[in-house]
């Protein structure tokens, strides 16, 4: 017989075997398959039992070196259940609920072992090859951490907390559960139903983060023993800080983060409010209800919004359109939230210097750094600042007020006195309400003026702010058709909300709190980069009863 030798993966020179050398060679490397049934049958189970070990300590993942079988892999009529590429896959999934848990152990007369594992979501059971010491997990198998527990921050231990939306859903934040969810096999619930803890306050005594999502859960205790039977494991998400109650000629504002959990919390109170009404004024506009903040009420409540944000690294600096909408609709007795955003870190050797406008509001920001600077370390002595620590900021400020509509060209004494007592590492904020003439290019600046006298009550730009598709400069702020301007639904709501507020308090309004139909056709006709006139109309006051 002609045997070939593979060498380099060319072939080579044949050889003859005599039929004895043959027979040799497949008797010591060749199995039969009567051989190989042979074989099957020589291994046997001879130990299976249901692990008893702690079942954190039986959550397993994969190694893809195998499959996963119906019954051990050597067992006639095995079948394959999950493949090796697709382990490999379920190895890297995000989702806990593809955590696995090893629950029987076989042991053959070969000393191989099996174990018998099922995924968390029962989608998944069957037996895969285990490696050759019993009670280790090798071969497909490897141990795998569901969940790890993390040191608990001090200011955390310090709060209560309510569950934010209790309820029945299976979701982690709805309910809590004896363990973190998905992350020992068999934890559940510890109650169905949450709602009936709805008012309960709890305190934080554990925290840790779920290997797969990398989500952070908090154990919870309740301070009320009637609770009890809800301490347990919630997504940190799903729960809000415990608020004091509210008080009926106040608005409760929860400045939150963008997953909706609680920083801090004001109460805004006006007085003469009685509960139930809105903080704002509201008017009918073609059928739509436009919702009005008056520059007063937002002025206050930009202010203590900064301060309560102050040191918690986020930041809400200016309100935005929609904000003092929602916050027009709050009723006293009631609650709004604005979300707020991380705040940028401030070097150690710097001042954030921020100018704000009438509205308080800020408009621009920079830096103002130091060599050798130390965080707490002031940037003036007695309240003053050098010449050329003064020259410096100012020529900054007027960089950073380019193109923004406003400029402040001198300090007054005493923002010069808020500069000097600034440390670095914090901000300090002044205010501008002096405008320009420029225009931004990407911005129509509406000029509110009396209709009798003509005279310039006040102004403000409307500015086009999507960033990623500016309003070019001399496009029109409306759209034509046929002969006819016009401007779209949310730019009229927008521009008759800001020119209300800006004539809050001067005195003057809109006809009707609305713009008119010529001003309505001027402002769509208008032009960004350049200014557009619109009418108003002094206040009237009611008559005076003659004295008798």
């Amino acid at each position: 017989m002609e045997v070939y030798i593979l060498n380099k993966f060319k072939w080579k020179y044949p050889f003859m075997l005599s039929l004895a050398s043959l027979s040799l060679f497949s008797a010591g490397y060749l199995l039969t398959p009567s051989q190989v049934a042979v074989a099957h049958a020589s291994q046997q189970i001879k130990n299976d039992q249901k692990l008893t070990t702690d079942p954190q300590k039986c959550n397993v993942t994969f190694s893809g070196t195998t499959a996963l079988y119906t019954k051990p892999a050597f067992k006639k009529g095995a079948q394959e259940v999950i493949s090796k590429v697709a382990l490999k896959s379920l190895a890297k999934s995000d989702s806990s609920a593809d955590n696995f848990v090893a629950y029987r152990q076989a042991v053959t007369t070969t000393g191989q072992t099996y174990y018998k594992i099922v995924s968390f979501d029962g989608q998944y059971r069957g037996w895969i090859y285990g490696g050759k010491h019993a009670g280790k997990f090798a071969g497909g198998l490897k141990p795998f951490t569901t969940f790890k527990e993390i040191p608990l921050s001090s200011n955390l231990s310090k709060y209560t907390f309510n569950i934010a939306a209790p309820g029945l859903n299976n979701d982690g934040k709805s309910v809590t559960y004896t363990e973190p969810l998905n992350t020992v096999y068999g934890a559940g619930r510890t109650v169905g139903d949450a709602v009936a803890y709805k008012d309960a306050a709890f305190k934080v005594d554990k925290m840790g983060t779920r290997t797969r999502e990398g989500d952070t859960w908090v154990h919870i205790t309740s301070t009320d023993p009637s609770a009890a039977k809800a301490n347990g494991w919630i997504l940190y998400k799903g729960l809000s800080q415990a608020e004091d109650p509210r008080s009926q000629d106040a608005i409760r504002i929860d400045l939150v983060n963008s997953k909706g959990q609680l920083i801090k919390y004001i109460d805004y109170k006006k007085s003469g409010a009685q509960s139930g009404q809105t903080l704002g004024s509201s008017y009918s506009n073609d059928g739509t209800m436009v919702w009005l903040l008056g520059a007063s009420d937002q002025r206050k409540i930009q202010d203590a919004v900064r301060d309560a944000l102050n040191g918690t690294g986020y930041a809400l600096d200016a309100l935005s359109i929609n904000q003092t909408g929602y916050l027009s609709e709050a009723t006293f007795g009631g609650k709004t939230s604005l979300t707020a955003l991380p705040a940028d870190p401030i070097p150690d050797n710097a001042v954030r210097v921020n100018i704000e406008d009438q509205n308080d509001a800020v408009i621009g920001s920079f830096d103002y750094t130091r060599d050798g600077a130390t965080a707490g370390q002031t940037l003036g002595t007695s309240s003053q600042l050098s010449s050329d620590d003064q020259n410096a900021i100012q020529s900054d400020i007027k960089k950073t007020l380019k193109s923004t509509g406003y400029a402040l060209t001198s300090l007054s004494p005493d923002q010069v006195s808020q500069l000097a007592n600034a440390g670095f590492g914090s901000s300090v904020y002044l205010k501008t309400t002096t405008r320009t003439n420029e225009i931004a290019d990407n911005a129509v600046r509406i000029n509110l003026v009396d209709s009798q006298t003509k005279k310039t009550i006040t102004s403000f730009d409307y500015t086009n702010t999507d960033a990623d598709d500016p309003a070019p400069k001399g496009s029109n702020l409306g759209v034509v058709s046929g002969d006819n301007w016009s401007l779209k639904p949310e730019d009229q709501t927008a521009i008759t909300s800001q020119a209300n507020a800006a004539l809050d308090g001067t005195g003057y309004s809109l006809t009707d709190n609305k713009l008119a139909n010529a001003d309505l056709a001027a402002l769509s006709a208008a032009k960004f980069g350049n200014a557009v006139n619109v009418s108003v109309s002094a206040n009237k006051q009611a008559p005076q009863t003659a004295s008798k």
